[in-house]
């Protein structure tokens, strides 16, 4: 099992997390919910950083002969460092104590920490295990054979290098703020086109990979995503699973009152036949719940394994919509291998996964056709795979309840009862 260990990051004080396959954080805002998932996906994106830095060592050692005198190691070390700093921010707005270990495998374990140089001031420091050195001497040599064919040995060493990492996923960041992307969604090509390298480096990370997925997404969803599926279906070298994916396109259609679709450039919400809406027309919450169905959704029918990073999919929507996108999301990922990290304020999202919870629970003891009926069998939750975490006061704590194999009534119902508690306090000033 991955484990996380943070101290001294944000509002994180100390904690260690086991990184399991479906995972649930909440807490009040500001709490560090988001600094647990970017540093999730900081260390998972770690093995897309080395084969980048390799492919480009490979490719330009063809061409450009200064680049023999940078080893791989280095070319890592140096985007590993540049990549924290543009997801957690600048030195000088860090705890001189930070500290983050990420464990891949019981020997396989990477460590960030700052330390200071001869001017006093202090740098992001990067270690690692021993096994890492036998993998960066493997890909230097490996990057000095010239080959006719290239791509079948990038396409080996991106394998290995997830073995290595023990983790064949790709890695996928949904952000919090959503809607003001999509609002901006027709000038959004021409405002990143016309950033330089400098600009976008700045930007935070996480949302640059967000808005670098979905323009790129964009020119796949011309179509329906029914028309979606059955392209896909007809390319017999991809598996997919036609019912998971159907009842996909249902909620989709449930939760947007309609299709998305890119027609002529122009992001719309298909209505009917003859009627649609401008996607920077339709409701905040229509924006904010758009793409993380057309992300889920690709990735589903792309038919590889997928670690999903999403916070906040309850933002403005209505409850019943708030169920509905949680179904959604345990739709996608109990497939493909799928994994999943979720933050939530919403004891609506935390009320409908315990709901998943006890279909799974209860289906060894009743009619599995007739709770099928009630909840769809795709979406059920089995509980070892589950972890739920409570995030306050920069400590991390379990909010599993074991014995009834659910999140925990307190965490769902605490501001329910506070609520409760003051209007029975007023009612008492009456008497």
């Amino acid at each position: 099992m991955q484990k996380l260990y943070i101290k001294h990051l944000g509002p994180i004080e100390e904690c260690e997390i086991n990184i399991d396959e479906f995972m649930v954080c909440t807490g009040p805002q500001a709490s560090g919910k988001s600094t647990v998932a970017k540093s999730i996906f900081f260390f998972k994106n770690i093995k897309n950083i080395l084969f980048v830095e390799y492919k480009k060592k490979y490719l330009l050692n063809r061409h450009v002969a200064e680049s023999r005198n940078v080893t791989v190691k280095q070319r890592f070390m140096k985007e590993v460092r540049a990549n924290f700093l543009q997801i957690f921010g600048i030195t000088g707005s860090l705890d001189g104590d930070m500290f983050l270990q990420y464990q891949y495998t019981e020997k396989k374990i990477l460590k960030v920490f700052l330390e200071k140089n001869k001017e006093g001031l202090y740098e992001v420091k990067v270690d690692f295990s021993k096994d890492f050195n036998e993998l960066f001497e493997m890909l230097e040599n490996r990057s000095k054979e010239i080959h006719n064919h290239p791509d079948p040995i990038l396409e080996l060493t991106e394998r290995e290098i997830k073995e290595f990492f023990n983790d064949k996923t790709d890695v996928v960041y949904i952000p919090a703020g959503r809607s003001m992307i999509t609002l901006l969604s027709n000038q959004m090509n021409y405002i990143y086109s016309s950033m330089d390298d400098i600009q976008k480096r700045n930007m935070d990370y996480c949302t640059r990979s967000y808005l670098e997925k979905i323009l790129q997404m964009k020119s796949v969803f011309t179509i329906s995503p029914v028309e979606m599926l059955n392209d896909v279906i007809a390319m017999t070298y991809i598996k997919i699973d036609e019912e998971r994916a159907k009842e996909s396109i249902s909620l989709m259609k449930q939760l947007l009152q309609g299709e998305y679709i890119n027609k002529d450039g122009e992001e719309r919400l298909q209505v009917s036949n003859n009627r649609y809406v401008k996607l920077n027309y339709a409701s905040s919450g229509q924006q904010e719940v758009v793409w993380i169905l057309n992300v889920l959704f690709y990735y589903l029918l792309n038919g590889e394994s997928t670690y999903f990073i999403i916070e906040e999919p309850e933002s403005h929507l209505f409850p019943n919509s708030q169920k509905l996108v949680m179904e959604f999301i345990a739709l996608v990922c109990n497939g493909n291998g799928n994994q999943l990290f979720l933050t939530t304020h919403s004891p609506y999202i935390l009320g409908t996964i315990n709901n998943l919870l006890y279909a799974d629970k209860v289906s060894r003891n009743v009619d599995k056709s007739e709770l099928n009926r009630i909840i769809s069998k795709n979406k059920w939750l089995n509980f070892d795979k589950v972890n739920a975490i409570f995030v306050q006061n920069g400590k991390i704590k379990s909010c599993l309840d074991k014995e009834f194999k659910s999140i925990e009534n307190e965490v769902i119902d605490g501001a329910s009862e506070q609520i409760n508690e003051d209007y029975d306090k007023m009612l008492e000033l009456k008497g």
